[in-house]
């Protein structure tokens, strides 16, 4: 079985809103027995911040993601452990990691020191912004203002590659987009995206944007959202098409990932609605003439990859 990485889900929001215990199998996309099944060996996890809490409740709405996280972890501490550190990236072997992440920087509420707080509390990614402007940067609703990032933006990213956090242009305006380009001294991540050339939709990246971040050698992840693959490709087999598209474009596997969106989504492509499903779609690719090699980049090698680049090394303890 093929090892995966997954860039995103939602499934925090089911663990805080629903009381969803993540042993609970077909609660939820994302369980321990569904990721067990899809050879899932490290799990993003986003801590969403949803409109109706913009922008005054942000910060607490993060906050209050954040410790369901932790709560759901220190609870099934014989199958998830979280990933905070470089070296952590050698125990998935043994039990899936799992990347605390921030979906939309309203939760910095325009200050810089809350993200020393928030890599104190284990966050390693933030997404810059969801669908609308912030104080970071324009989302991808913003398309024709042409915003990019803010001089807060920019001051974010440039703190988040010192601490050695990802940067994760999910949702972000291309003008945002062009603005990594200029700026990010590490790879960066796109963490739920689809190609826009098979779906033209302002969530998707173009082929300019796709062959820029292979050169920077960052990682898009797939994602299974119908919306974004287009409804004639809204299956297996149309993740397959976007994947294919994608390496095809930039050149190469290199770049390319998953980002399932699963528990966050309204639905998925049919044939892959949970974390089980993943071995299939590794047959899918190798059906296409997919290399094992090839499908092993694309189900995590690429992910973790861009992690070993951006992850710090775990500080020297001091001997008391």
């Amino acid at each position: 079985m093929f090892q995966a990485v997954d860039a995103h889900c939602d499934t925090l929001l089911k663990v805080l809103d629903e009381g969803f215990s993540f042993s609970d199998d077909g609660a939820a996309a994302v369980n321990a027995r569904s990721l067990r099944r899809g050879g899932v060996v490290l799990q993003f996890f986003a801590a969403y911040i949803g409109e109706a809490y913009k922008p005054y409740g942000s910060l607490r709405r993060a906050l209050e993601l954040i410790e369901a996280y932790h709560r759901m972890v220190d609870g099934h501490r014989r199958f998830l452990f979280p990933i905070r550190w470089k070296e952590e990236l050698a125990e998935v072997e043994k039990r899936c990691g799992a990347l605390l992440a921030i979906e939309g920087g309203e939760a910095l509420v325009g200050s810089l020191s809350l993200l020393d707080i928030f890599f104190r509390l284990g966050v390693r990614s933030i997404g810059l912004t969801w669908n609308q402007r912030n104080l970071l940067a324009d989302g991808s609703w913003e398309e024709r203002s042409r915003g990019g990032l803010t001089r807060f933006g920019r001051q974010v990213v440039e703190r988040m590659e010192t601490l050695g956090m990802v940067v994760d242009a999910a949702h972000i305006a291309p003008a945002g987009f062009w603005d990594l380009c200029a700026i990010c001294r590490r790879p960066w991540l796109v963490s739920h995206t689809c190609c826009r050339s098979l779906q033209d939709h302002p969530r998707n990246i173009d082929n300019r944007q796709i062959a820029a971040l292979a050169k920077r050698r960052g990682v898009m992840g797939i994602t299974f959202y119908p919306e974004f693959l287009g409804e004639s490709r809204g299956d297996m087999e149309g993740v397959a098409d976007h994947i294919e598209q994608a390496c095809q474009v930039g050149g190469g596997v290199e770049h390319v990932g998953i980002g399932s969106d699963f528990d966050g989504a309204d639905r998925s492509a049919r044939g892959l609605t949970e974390a089980g499903c993943l071995p299939r779609l590794w047959e899918a690719l190798g059906r296409r003439g997919f290399s094992d090699d090839q499908i092993r980049a694309v189900a995590g090698g690429n992910l973790m990859r861009l992690l070993a680049q951006s992850l710090p090394e775990r500080p020297c303890e001091i001997p008391e």
